[in-house]
């Protein structure tokens, strides 16, 4: 899925509590924050969690969304130790999985996942330093070569030179496994492939009264494994392995309290290690201007709406250039203070992993219910779509998808939650790439802090 380049800014004196989300998965994780000290939660759920595919939020009025409300009386608690809130957490899911290699020739599995996770942060001075450490495991009970074990560790600091400037830092390392659905996962591999990264990023943000400009640069290092194809043949996946250099500048200008006007820049270098013989090189350059407007009409509705241009550029004539319009859009509508409706809208290039092709662009939408039944129990409706059209190859994917689920707060350690989501992806083209159907049914648990 795409995700966004905006950087925005919100007046402090239009809101207490603002934050900054990341612009693309190229851009490293999350550094522009809040104006004022988040809560602990919030920390330390955003420095593992940089890559969302997940728009602003601009809140202007005391107006929330059903997920964004807080439930004191539902919230996990922290543990507090000489100036060091630690939130320990423990995800146990079991889920049904139709079609676990993502075929037409589907096969199904039950799968247990554990994800253990330690987060902790703390304040001395004008300095906010948070951690984190996450463990993921999945396993196939009737397919265990698909099982899988990733981990993420992650450190952020801001300091806070005064009330109108801060300073940003942070890094994140790990390993992670390509969900076989992703467009860009190749096709004939016995396992997922994995992948191991390392980043780091520093940033900056000042305040001008109703301006705010923010800045930022990063750098990613991805190193793909080699996969076995079905007569256990090598694949060689280094060709993937790259280096991602990005930087951002962001303005944005609240011309009164529900609406402002911002604009942003982004560009980026990817240089990569190896490439296949007699193949072109996949190294490119690149970069995404987007100005928009982000207003409340009213306590029932707020938007954001970002509309631009990207292009990204090969060094090598093989691989043509790409560009094209970007699109980030997301509107909200409080039907009731028990419903929220949120709209999406995205649209840009992706980094494509198939041979022979260098990328390919995605256009996403989304619409989203959230439903309080009771006080604790959250009920949710979605349903998606997103066209991928690859660049060099005749390959495109239309892929729709629905989900129903239900979280539901059982006391402030636990709380319980189901989901069942549906994905349909059609391929066409000379090389059509993957085509299948899924369904998935899950239950889980979580429980954390004290």
């Amino acid at each position: 899925m795409h995700q966004s380049g905006l950087v925005t800014f919100v007046p402090k004196w239009a809101v207490s509590n603002r934050v900054f989300m990341p612009s693309t998965v190229l851009f490293l994780p999350l550094i522009l924050v809040t104006l004022l000290p988040t809560n602990a939660q919030a920390q330390q759920s955003d420095i593992l969690e940089d890559f969302r595919d997940e728009s602003l939020q601009f809140k202007r009025s005391e107006q929330l969304g059903v997920r964004d409300r807080s439930q004191p009386e539902f919230d996990p608690v922290p543990y507090r130790i000489d100036g060091v809130e630690i939130m320990p957490s423990i995800n146990i899911d079991t889920f049904y999985d139709s079609n676990i290699f993502a075929v037409r020739d589907a096969s199904d599995d039950l799968i247990i996942r554990v994800r253990p996770k330690l987060a902790a942060s703390t304040k001395f001075g004008n300095f906010n330093i948070t951690t984190a450490a996450e463990v993921d495991h999945r396993q196939y009970l009737s397919t265990d070569s698909q099982s899988t074990t990733d981990f993420t560790l992650g450190l952020r600091g801001r300091y806070d030179i005064g009330r109108e400037s801060q300073i940003y830092i942070g890094t994140r390392n790990g390993q992670k496994t390509e969900d076989r659905t992703d467009p860009a996962s190749p096709l004939n591999l016995q396992q997922p492939v994995q992948y191991r990264f390392a980043s780091a990023f520093f940033g900056a943000a000042q305040n001008f009264n109703r301006l705010r400009i923010a800045a930022r640069a990063g750098i990613e290092k991805r190193n793909y494994e080699d996969g076995r194809d079905g007569l256990d043949a090598l694949v060689d996946q280094d060709f993937r392995n790259r280096t991602l250099w990005t930087g951002d500048l962001g303005a944005e200008f609240a011309i009164n309290p529900d609406i402002s006007v911002f604009v942003n820049g982004s560009v980026n270098r990817r240089d990569y290690v190896s490439q296949p013989p007699l193949l072109p090189s996949r190294d490119s350059e690149g970069y995404e201007i987007t100005a928009g407007t982000s207003f409340q009409l009213s306590k029932l509705v707020r938007s954001e709406i970002g509309i631009g241009y990207f292009q990204q550029n090969f060094d090598d004539t093989g691989f043509d250039d790409v560009d094209g319009f970007a699109v980030q859009g997301k509107l909200e509508y409080f039907v009731t203070p028990l419903v929220t409706l949120t709209a999406r809208a995205n649209r840009g290039v992706e980094e494509s992993s198939t041979l022979g092709s260098g990328a390919f662009v995605a256009t996403s939408f989304s619409l989203t219910a959230d439903y309080e039944l009771l006080r604790n129990l959250i009920v949710t409706a979605s349903a998606s779509y997103e066209q991928d059209r690859f660049q060099d190859i005749d390959r495109d994917y239309d892929i729709a998808g629905a989900a129903m689920g239900v979280e539901w707060r059982l006391a402030p350690r636990y709380s319980f939650h189901a989901r069942y989501d549906f994905r349909d992806q059609d391929a066409s083209g000379t090389f059509p790439g993957r085509a299948f159907s899924r369904h998935r049914f899950l239950v889980g648990i979580t429980i954390a802090g004290m």
